[in-house]
C-alpha cells in the first residue's frame, strides 16, 4: 500500500460515520490496521470474499475488538468509501482553485478527468464508490459526498472570470455531478475503469445539461 493511500485510510472518520469512535491511541491504531487490511483483502478477494474474520486475521486485530467499531464488513466498506470520497472532494476543490480563468466547459472536462484518474489509479476507491454502495449507510454517505462536491462545483463555476451561475432549485450543480457520476459508474461496471470514450460521454452529458443556464 502506498504512503498516499495509507494517509487517506488513516484519516479520522467523520462524526457519526462509525458505530463507536476510538478514544485511545491503541484503539485508533487497531482501526487503522483494520482499514489497511481491508483494502488489501478487497484487492485480493473482492467485496464478496472479504469478511470480518478475514480482516481480523489479516490485520492481527482481535475480532472482538473489530466488532466494537464495525458491526459488519459493510460498515468497514462504508467508512473506507467515505474516506475516498472525502479525498476526491478535496482533490477537486484544490484543482478548481487553479481554473478560475478557464471557461466553464473546460473546467467541467478537467474535473471529470481528475476524478476519473483517481478512481482508475485507486482500485479500492473504484470498487467501493463506483461499484457500491453496499449498504444504506454507504448510500447515505455517498449522497452527502456528492452534495458536498456539487456545492464546490457550483461555487467554482460562479467564481470564474466568465461565471456560470446555477440555480439552487433545482440544485443544478449537484445534478450535474450526479450525471457525471452515473457515467463513471457505467464505465466501471462495463470495463472496471473509466475509459476515455466514457469520460467524453460524461463531459458531453454534463455540459449539455449545464448549457441551459449559460447566458
Amino acid at each position: 500500500m502506498s504512503s498516499s493511500t495509507r494517509s487517506r485510510v488513516s484519516t479520522a472518520p467523520a462524526r457519526g460515520s462509525m458505530p463507536r469512535a476510538p478514544a485511545q491511541e491503541r484503539s485508533q491504531q487497531r482501526v487503522e490496521l483494520a482499514l489497511q487490511a481491508t483494502e488489501r483483502l478487497l484487492l485480493r478477494l473482492g467485496p464478496e470474499g472479504t469478511s470480518i474474520p478475514e480482516i481480523a486475521h489479516e490485520s492481527g486485530v482481535p475480532r472482538a475488538s473489530l466488532y466494537q467499531f464495525f458491526p459488519s464488513k459493510y460498515a468497514v466498506f462504508s467508512h473506507l468509501a467515505e474516506v475516498h470520497l472525502t479525498y476526491v472532494a478535496a482533490l477537486l476543490a484544490a484543482r478548481a482553485q487553479k481554473l478560475k480563468r478557464r471557461d466553464w466547459r473546460t473546467v467541467i472536462r478537467l474535473l471529470i478527468n481528475e476524478a476519473s484518474d483517481y478512481y482508475d489509479a485507486t482500485p479500492v476507491a473504484g470498487m467501493l464508490v463506483l461499484g457500491g454502495p453496499f449498504s444504506r449507510a454507504g448510500y447515505l454517505s455517498q449522497v452527502a459526498a456528492i452534495n458536498r462536491i456539487g456545492r464546490e462545483v457550483g461555487a467554482t463555476l460562479a467564481q470564474l472570470e466568465t461565471p456560470l451561475v446555477l440555480p439552487k432549485s433545482p440544485d443544478a450543480a449537484t445534478l450535474a455531478v450526479e450525471i457525471a457520476f452515473a457515467c463513471m459508474k457505467f464505465g466501471y461496471y462495463r470495463d472496471s475503469r473509466i475509459s476515455r470514450p466514457v469520460r467524453q460521454q460524461a463531459c458531453n452529458a454534463t455540459v449539455a445539461y449545464l448549457a441551459a443556464w449559460e447566458k
